[in-house]
């Protein structure tokens, strides 16, 4: 299927052999668009409906036509999302988060609340974690939020917490 651009569509409309009503299949071919879509311009472009068909005059749409070039600001819009996207790369790149790497634990998939690493202690209303750097931090947290996922069963009746 063609492109149809505007300067096709306004040809095709100012040729001797255009008619004087466009009804929706006309709009259809005319515009390169679908039922619902040629519904639409129909509207927009000051259609009504006689009987079961949709009509609208052939100088409505140059009027509608004329209308849409004169307030086109696609090379503004353009250039506006151009403006946006390089924005958005330069951040991505200057958002570059450091990789941390944390020591393995074995079978944290697997891990319970009985089976926590020493140094963390969750107790109603409290939650003590013990550590030394920020990287046994994280690994701790890790290690809890496994715990929790896994075995958040014993972590609630433990905390005293009335199970639903």
């Amino acid at each position: 299927m063609c492109k149809v651009t505007v300067p096709h569509i306004l040809g095709s409309l100012q040729a001797e052999t255009a008619p004087p009503f466009l009804d929706r299949p006309a709009v259809e071919i005319l515009f390169g668009v679908r039922r619902r879509q040629a519904i639409r311009l129909l509207r927009r472009c000051g259609g009504y409906q006689v009987g079961r068909a949709f009509l609208v005059p052939r100088e409505s749409v140059l009027l509608f036509l004329a209308a849409q070039r004169a307030d086109e600001e696609l090379p503004e819009i353009e250039a506006q999302k151009r403006h946006v996207a390089d924005f958005l790369g330069q951040a991505r790149q200057s958002l570059s988060l450091p990789r941390i790497r944390l020591s393995p634990t074995p079978k944290l998939s697997n891990i319970t609340f009985a089976g926590l690493p020493p140094g963390i202690r969750l107790t109603p209303g409290r939650l003590a974690i013990e550590f030394e750097s920020a990287t046994e931090l994280l690994e701790k947290l890790f290690s809890l939020s496994q715990a929790l996922v896994n075995d958040f069963d014993t972590v609630e009746k433990s905390l005293g917490a009335p199970t639903a």
